[in-house]
This record gives structure tokens, sequence and C-alpha cells, in this order.
């Protein structure tokens, strides 16, 4: 499975990626009690939300495998011909008062940006939630020229407070509890610090809402992604369930959307389908609140909207995959359910990963995207479950990906030099059933012996870091040869 698209991209995003450090950040992450709790809290939320929303396709008469189905097809037409429908997208953007701009990598955005910013005279940018605008590191360079980037998602806010980046795609601030965003608000508000509760939710939302409707007010630009481009209309669809998407893009008289070549579908049916799965697979919903499909600049008569509407159309790794062993990637439609249902990151949280995509999509997307020499531990952060591959709604083999990067690794002598002798040694027993068969038998015994009064391994004596955050159930002491032949005695 090796491919030209997992080698090095060199400087650029690897620069700002803390990838290769997964270890270090792991082992901090899972001893951390307050992120434990927060996190414990958050993934039956996600998971019995989900199961929920997918169980409701049936009272429609809609059955959600042949869904998948569909969906799949839609993103892979799209692959096949994705520089045809690019071209159609741009045409009909440009018809409708929109201008569409080209950059290679997140440099290439940052500049574009600022320099729409200051040719409009911009200080002041309001963002809804954008990934690739994480990816470009967008804020440091809007901020770097001088204009203030104000994150207007609530989730993205509270990380803005806290000087973070966002630990989920869906829920950046999944990682945060009650009390910790109280006392941001409380500091970035200028106000005592309180005690807090789940029932203060609603309230604290309020403090936020008010807050963020001056930024609002004074924007002179707005800055969103765009959960898919349609190419039939030359619009950007956006997603959300909270009103700032909407403020953000109709307020300021400026509207930049930044997003990924990959994000296009081709007509409005086809984002009907998709819509679907999108709110079900990542917060269980029906619908999302606000579904907004936005289409060029204010035009006469119209009560808002941007007078300057911008789509920047970013690369940034993507079109490396096209034609490759990880072209199955690109059909990601950024739903969070692959992460939500993963019990590496749900152990923890998005931040060990290092870089803008946490969770399974990030152990592929992250390597191919910065260099898999630059993320040599992500391929690796995953128990082989395969629950990411069984909920993702356009049926992207995770599992398969993860394993070829894996191998890609091993062929590129990337791998530490003891892994690759383990490897090579094992190989050699393999070949060898006899010698196989009796080292096996000892080693199901040793670890027979390892369980304590509970039942379980708690300390793995050859590899004590396989339960430094967990326990190993226990094995009946016998081999599957040896439990097969009493079987068939009895």
């Amino acid at each position: 499975m090796s491919s030209k698209a997992a080698g090095s991209r060199g400087v650029g995003a690897a620069v700002h990626s803390q990838a290769m450090h997964f270890h270090a950040r792991a082992a901090e992450r899972v001893r951390n009690p307050v992120l434990q709790k927060a996190l414990q809290k958050a993934k039956p939320l996600f998971v019995g939300k989900r199961a929920k929303g997918v169980a409701s396709l049936a009272d429609d008469g809609l059955d959600f495998e042949l869904l998948r189905s569909t969906a799949e097809s839609i993103r892979n037409r799209v692959l096949a011909d994705l520089d045809v429908w690019l071209d159609i997208f741009e045409t009909r953007a440009r018809v409708s008062g929109a201008e569409v701009l080209w950059a290679r990598d997140g440099d290439e955005v940052a500049r574009l940006v600022v320099d729409i910013a200051q040719r409009y005279g911009v200080t002041k940018a309001a963002k809804s939630k954008s990934m690739l605008s994480e990816e470009a590191q967008l804020n440091e360079a809007l901020a770097a020229a001088g204009i203030r980037p104000v994150e207007t998602d609530l989730g993205e806010y509270i990380v803005q407070l806290a000087g973070e980046a966002p630990s989920h795609i869906i829920a950046p601030a999944v990682h945060k509890t009650i009390g910790e965003i109280e006392a941001l608000f409380a500091e970035a508000h200028g106000r005592p610090e309180q005690p807090r509760t789940s029932a203060d939710i609603p309230a604290m939302t309020q403090e936020a809402r008010a807050v963020l409707r001056q930024h609002f007010l004074s924007a002179e630009m707005g800055i969103s992604g765009a959960n898919f481009l349609i190419a039939e209309t030359g619009s950007a669809a956006l997603v959300t369930n909270e009103g700032n998407g909407r403020m953000v893009t109709t307020l300021p008289r400026v509207h930049v959307v930044v997003t990924g070549i990959e994000k296009i579908v081709p007509t409005l049916e086809d984002f009907s389908t998709l819509m679907r799965l999108l709110p079900r697979s990542a917060t269980g919903q029906t619908i999302s609140n606000y579904v907004s499909l936005l289409t060029g600049t204010r035009r006469e008569g119209d009560q808002d909207g941007p007078e300057k509407t911008v789509f920047i159309l970013v690369d940034n790794g993507r079109a490396n995959l096209l034609g490759s062993a990880w072209q199955d990637m690109l059909r990601c439609i950024r739903c969070g359910a692959c992460m939500n249902h993963c019990p590496v990151y749900f152990s923890l949280g998005g931040h060990a990963y290092g870089w803008v995509y946490p969770g399974p999509m990030g152990s592929v997307l992250t390597p191919l995207y910065t260099g898999i020499e630059n993320a040599l531990d992500l391929p690796h952060a995953s128990t082989g479950c395969n629950q990411c591959g069984v909920v993702c709604p356009v049926r992207i083999p995770l599992p398969k990906l993860m394993h070829g990067l894996r191998e890609t690794q091993v062929e590129r002598g990337l791998r530490p030099w003891r892994e690759r002798f383990a490897l090579r040694a094992w190989a050699w027993v393999a070949r060898r059933p006899a010698l196989y068969r009796w080292l096996t038998r000892g080693a199901v015994r040793y670890l027979r012996w390892l369980v304590d009064g509970s039942g379980r391994i708690r300390v793995f004596g050859m590899a004590p870091g396989w339960t430094d955050g967990r326990d190993l159930a226990a094995g009946s002491g016998k081999t599957f040869h040896e439990l097969y032949a009493a079987r068939k005695r009895a």
C-alpha cells in the first residue's frame, strides 16, 4: 500500500505539528484526572445520540446502509473527476458575483486572507468554525498583520480564550470542564469567578452570546469554512448548531470561505443525501439547527449579505492523495463519528494527536498532510477494533489505511531498529510451526501467571507500558490449538 502520497510534505504544515511527540503527550493526558472526567462524561452522549439518530432513519422508511453506499458513491464520483467539478464550481460561483482563489498550502491561505483584509481596511475578522483555518494557522497570521480574529463558535471561543487548539472537530472544547470554562469567562469578561454546575450552562451561554454579539456587529470581515461546495449552483453549504455561522456570513461586508478542494458535491440533490447522514453521524440530530446555502454577494433589494464574497479553495496535500492508495480518505465529510467511537481518542483527548485532526481520521490525515516521518506514532494509535470503520458514514476503511501507513513506515526504515528486529524474529518463528507452538504455549502460561486476585493483568512485566493506562483481560492459559484439540476430544 505504499505511495508517494505518504511521503514528506517538507516544511509548512509539519512546522506546526506536534505529532512526533504523541507518546509523551498521550502519557501526560491519560494521567490528567480533570481531562479524564470531561472525556468520560462526553463519550456516552456522542455514542448514544448517534445510535438514536441512525435508528430514526427507519421511521422515514430509509435504510442506513443503503444511504452509506449512496454517499460513498457520490464522494467517489467527485474524486474521479475532481478537476472537472472544481471548474464547474468556479464558473458558477463567479457568475453569482463571487471571487474564486486557489491556495497550494496553509501559508498561501494566510497570505491571501491577509491581503483581502488589508485591501478592504479590515481591523477585525469574525470567524465561524473552520478546521482548514487551523491547518493554515490563520489566526496567528491575522494577528501578526494587526487584524483581530475572533472565534464565534462557542467551543472555538472557549479554546481561543484558553490559548489552545480545538480538541475535537465538532466539539472543540469537549476537553474542558464547566469549572475551567467559568474561570476563563470570569477572567476574559472582567467579573468575579462563581461556582457553576450544569444548571448554569444556559446562563454561561447567554453571557458568551452578549459578548460575541458586539463582535458580529463591528467585524468588517467574516471567515467561515464550508461543509460542502455545490458545483451546480456555485454555493457554499454551512451546517451549524449555532446562529454564529449566519451572523459571520451575512453581517460583515466581506465574507471569505476557506475550504478544501475535496469538499465539492455535484448537485443539491447529492447534498441533500449527504445531509441525511452528516448531522446524524456528528450529533445524532436528524438535521442541524442551521443549514445555510451561501451563493454570491448581496443583490439589489437584499436586506443582508456581504458586498464581497471570496472562495479560497485549498490543496495543502489533498491533490497528492488522488489516485493513490489513500484516496478514500478524501471522502471524509468531517462528521467526527470516528473519534466519537474511538477508545484511544476517549482515553487521551484530541490534543495528544498534536495537529489539527485527532482520532482515527487524524491518525491517517496528519501523516499524509505533514509527512509520515513527522507523525510516526499516529498510525499505531489504534486498537484495531474497527469501530471507526463501522460508523463512518462514507465507508472510509480507516484501520486499513492506518495499516498501510505502518507498512510504508517499515518499508522506508522509519520504525525503531528494535521493533524491526522483533518483527523479523516473529516472522522467522512463524515460519517454523513446531517452534511457534512451543513458544506460544510458554507465552500464554506466562500471561496466566501475571493475573492477580482481581482476575486481570494489571502490570505486563515484559512491556509495562501496555498496562500504564489499562488492565488486560485474563486468558485461559491455553493456546488456540490446545483449546481446539480439547473441544474435538469432547
